[in-house]
């Protein structure tokens, strides 16, 4: 009994409707495939099968894994330093960058970043252990916690193309001749997010339903306690379920491409020297009257191939021979066009532009901008979809703050994205003075851009300079150029 037949029985205790959470396991080969890649694991390309005339062997290909170094860049570029999150004002805002530390927010996004992106959805969970007096049942305190929880782990229950309004998170573990499921359900009703937390304990076709020891059986929250993360583009695989698709589909040809070059580049050097064949005949050895034959030495494989005698002997009747055929010339240029060239076509096809994952780095700034002008325009469509996923975890997060005693106000929150290309910051500062001198940026506005600073803490700075003031503008800002 899996997790599809868990769940059915359990809805039906329920009165509700959770077939459709079936149609999950038509996406999976999609996903396995995405996995492959990601983890340099294909089969037939990271794997393979060879035969050297005498016996069939298996060899590795070390993969460069360009899936995941795709995901990693798309998750650096959108939740690097310059995404902020700030809410109704400076405290509450102060008080969620307390509890960001706490929890390692940054940390947990930019990885579900590169999970969702991997494998098309992955989910940022949030959850609090409560300290309760058991006397009196009052909430003494407690710890916010925010989980990332991965494609394999996540069912859609009951939704409508992206619109979700009710789906589990699942934990297997295997007790002996048992299966414990640990499953949260979680559902939107009557605008508010209700949590069911059970075990489910599989034991052949019996199944046994209890509730959780250690969370609440069931809770109510006025906002959602998890966010779901997927890179934001139309999927060509699959339209019935609310999955994205992997980052990086539509560049497995690319993705291959690159480690079939790089594998025959690490060949070319490791045995360039000389490839040797062998006489069938040299290998074996007749002993006894009946002439069975031996091995010499067993090790057949990686540069020794075995051939026909008769072709060994090369017609110099029955002397064994060898024959050395050396290795054409390492192909350093031709595979290394070929691993740049396939490089381009893998960032063109994930949306990052040409140029993302090559060694050599751009000569100026205005190659940055012309060149990733296409990036910036696929960051912004991603932007859009994970803006309104954050600006959701971010108000579970405070409501759990608020429930053990440490409230923080998420009636507004607001995300804030560094959408401009990446110049010298040197150059950046000097078109901000710019601004200053015509009015367009402030001084705080300057110190809140390179400083970091929220408003409150560059308004005190700015106080603080002005008993200080010589005339210089830099020396107002609180630098020296």
């Amino acid at each position: 009994m899996d997790i599809y037949d868990v769940l059915t029985k359990y809805a039906a205790t329920k009165e509700t409707d959770y077939s459709r959470a079936r149609l999950k396991s038509g996406y999976n080969q999609y996903v396995k495939k995405w996995q492959e890649y990601y983890r340099g694991e294909v089969p037939g390309i990271n794997s393979d099968c060879g035969y050297n005339g005498e016996e069939t062997f298996t060899f590795e290909r070390r993969s460069m894994r360009l899936a995941k170094l795709i995901t990693e860049k798309w998750a650096t570029m959108l939740f690097t330093e310059a995404f902020k999150v700030t809410l109704k004002d400076d405290t509450e805002t102060e008080k969620f960058r307390q509890l960001e530390k706490k929890i390692d927010f940054r940390a947990k996004v930019n990885q579900a970043a590169i999970f969702g992106y991997g494998m098309g959805t992955a989910a940022l969970l949030a959850s609090a252990d409560i300290e309760t007096d058991q006397n009196t049942e009052t909430i003494m305190g407690g710890k916010v916690k925010l989980d990332v929880i991965k494609y394999d782990s996540i069912y859609p229950l009951v939704f409508d193309q992206n619109d979700i309004q009710s789906i589990a998170f699942v934990r297997q573990e295997q007790l002996k001749d048992k299966t414990v499921y640990t499953i949260s359900i979680h559902t939107m009703k009557n605008n508010k997010a209700m949590i069911e937390n059970i075990i489910a304990t599989v034991k052949g076709e019996n199944v046994e339903f209890s509730a959780s020891e250690t969370v609440k059986q069931e809770q109510v929250f006025n906002y959602p306690m998890y966010c779901i993360i997927r890179p934001n583009i139309a999927n060509d695989y699959t339209d019935t379920l609310p999955f994205g698709q992997s980052i990086f589909a539509d560049s497995l040809a690319a993705c291959e491409d690159v480690d079939l070059a790089a594998d025959l580049l690490r060949r070319d050097v490791s045995e360039g020297a000389q490839v040797t064949f062998i006489g069938r005949d040299l290998i074996f050895d007749k002993i006894g009257k009946n002439g069975n034959k031996k091995k010499l030495f067993e090790n057949t494989k990686g540069k020794f191939f075995v051939i026909p005698q008769k072709l060994a002997e090369g017609g110099q009747g029955n002397i064994k021979q060898l024959f050395e055929k050396s290795v054409p010339e390492i192909r350093t240029e031709q595979l290394w066009k070929v691993i740049k060239d396939s490089l381009n076509w893998a960032c063109m096809t994930s949306g990052l532009g040409k140029g993302s994952l090559d060694i050599v780095p751009m000569a100026t700034a205005t190659q940055v901008i012309h060149t990733e002008s296409d990036k910036m325009q696929n960051k912004s469509l991603h932007e859009q979809y994970l803006e309104c996923q954050i600006i959701q975890i971010v108000r579970a997060l405070c409501e759990l703050s608020t429930m053990i005693g440490k409230p923080i106000d998420a009636s507004e929150v607001n995300i804030t994205w560094e959408d401009s290309v990446i110049v010298d910051t040197a150059d950046q500062k000097k078109l901000s003075l710019l601004e200053i001198d015509n009015g367009v940026f402030s001084r705080i506005e300057y110190r809140m851009k390179y400083y970091g600073e929220t408003e409150a803490e560059a308004t005190e700075k700015m106080e603080a300079l002005k008993t200080e003031d010589t005339g210089d503008r830099f020396h107002f800002l609180g630098e020296t150029l």
